[in-house]
Parts: structure tokens; sequence; C-alpha cells
């Protein structure tokens, strides 16, 4: 007899698990939240304070010599962390006041991220976290089962983060949300992101001679014309020639690419 209640308890458990599985838990009316529900969660304009950029330092691109290899933007590329850049981004887009932190599940974030809800999605999240905090990009710690996750300042220094100001040394660019809400973090590949960020620091139009940035930002020159190329065929970059007179040049003159980002990441009357 006891064996049989053990049994049927079994099969109701396993009923119920099938529920949820599926978004029909018993006595609730509401399905799991979706990727796009658990992403504008993140990205409330009034939690935002109705903001819908983040300021990020160029020392994530640079490091203070002008150079890039000890940026931490090489980092991401040279390690293919595609993810991890990811994560941080969001990160910077959700953390809106000090202490600069947001405590969420491995889950949900895989969930804003659009990634499958599986445990191996879950462990993904957690080894990216941890590979951004041996970077000390971040830091975190346990929170009831949770993980609080808090930002440190972006060159990898492992100091304390503050939001950035106006007057700092090298400045910094403004990311836009969009680039989540629109889903471009989905269609982009990791050298496309990493030009994005890079277009995103500069003036409205700038050159970006792929040997000289290669110094610059630590990162190959095939990539980067991998990446430029990627955002000109989705519309995102346009570019053009500008020639100038050089009377020690072969034919008299020289030719430099110049570039400007498009809708819905380029902007609107600056310099």
């Amino acid at each position: 007899m006891i064996r049989l209640e053990s049994a049927d308890c079994c099969d109701k458990l396993d009923t119920m698990a099938d529920r949820e599985k599926t978004g029909e838990a018993t006595g609730v009316e509401e399905g799991a939240a979706t990727s796009e529900e658990t992403l504008n969660d993140l990205l409330n304009p009034v939690r935002q304070r109705r903001r819908r950029t983040t300021p990020i330092r160029r020392s994530f691109l640079q490091d203070p010599s002008g150079e890039g290899m000890e940026a931490p933007l090489r980092w991401f590329v040279r390690d293919r962390r595609e993810l991890a850049l990811d994560l941080f981004l969001l990160l910077n887009c959700t953390a809106s006041a000090p202490p600069w932190d947001v405590e969420m599940a491995a889950m949900a974030w895989a969930r804003a991220l659009d990634m499958r809800q599986t445990v191996g999605s879950e462990t993904t999240v957690s080894k990216n976290w941890s590979w951004l905090e041996q970077k000390e990009l971040i830091c975190s710690e346990r929170h009831h089962r949770l993980r609080k996750v808090y930002l440190l300042t972006e060159d990898g220094s492992g100091r304390e983060y503050a939001r950035p100001k106006k007057g700092e040394p090298r400045g910094f660019f403004r990311f836009p949300f969009i680039y989540f809400t629109d889903r471009w973090h989905q269609q982009l590949s990791l050298p496309a992101k990493a030009v994005l960020l890079i277009a995103l620091s500069q003036k409205t139009t700038f050159t970006l001679v792929t040997e000289r940035a290669s110094q610059w930002y630590g990162i190959s020159a095939d990539t980067l014309q991998r990446g430029l190329e990627e955002l000109r065929d989705l519309g995102l970059l346009s570019t053009w020639l500008v020639s100038r007179k050089t009377p020690r040049a072969r034919l008299g003159f020289t030719s430099v690419s110049h570039h400007k980002l498009n809708a819905p990441f380029g902007r609107q009357g600056e310099p």
C-alpha cells in the first residue's frame, strides 16, 4: 500500500514538472517570463531613470599609454569571449546606481540574452562571470543563493567603480541600450561588436586605418577589417574615400577611408 502511494506521489511530481516546462504551472495563470520581458524589465525606463545609453570609459578600449595591448577589449577578442562581452555590456546598462550591482539568477541572465533555458546555459553564464571576475572587470558575492555582480572600473585595474564624469582623462563614450533591445547582440559577430564599440568612441565621422588601429586597440588588422565589412553589409556603417594632394606620392595624391555610423547607432549633430 505504501509503495502504491509513493508511486502515485512520484507520478504527480512528474506531472507538475512537465507542466512547469510548458508554462502550465499549477495554480499559476501566467507562464514563465520571455526573453523580451526579462530584458525589458532590466532596461525599464523608470528603473533606469529614463536613460537610453550608459557611459563607458575609453580605457576599456585603449590603455592610458594610447596603445591597446593591455586594454580589456583585446582580451575578449583574443579569448573569443563574446558572451562575456555581452554580459559585461548588459551589466553596465542595468547597474544604474551605487553600489553598481545587479542580483539575478544565471538562468535569468541567459534568458535576457536569448540563450536556451538549460542547465548548460546556466553553467556557461556562470563561467563567463568568473572569467570577468578574473580579469578584474567585476566582483561578485553570493546572496541568498544568487550571484550579486558588481561593476569595477572598465580598465581592468580592479578599482572600485564610479560613474564616468565629464573632464576625466581620455573621457568616455555612450553605449546605447538599443544594442540589446533591437537584438543586435544576436546579429553581430565578435569582430563587428569590437569595431562597433570603437566606432561609438569616435567622432561622428572618423578614420580607422586598420594597420595603425591594430596597434591602438591590440586587435589584428584582419579582425578589424572583418568587423568593418560586416557593419557595412548590415547597413550600420557608411564608408567613403577622401583624397588629398600629396606631391611625393606615386600618383600625386593619397586616399583615406572615412566612416560614419548609421541608424540606430549613428549620432546626429555631433562634430
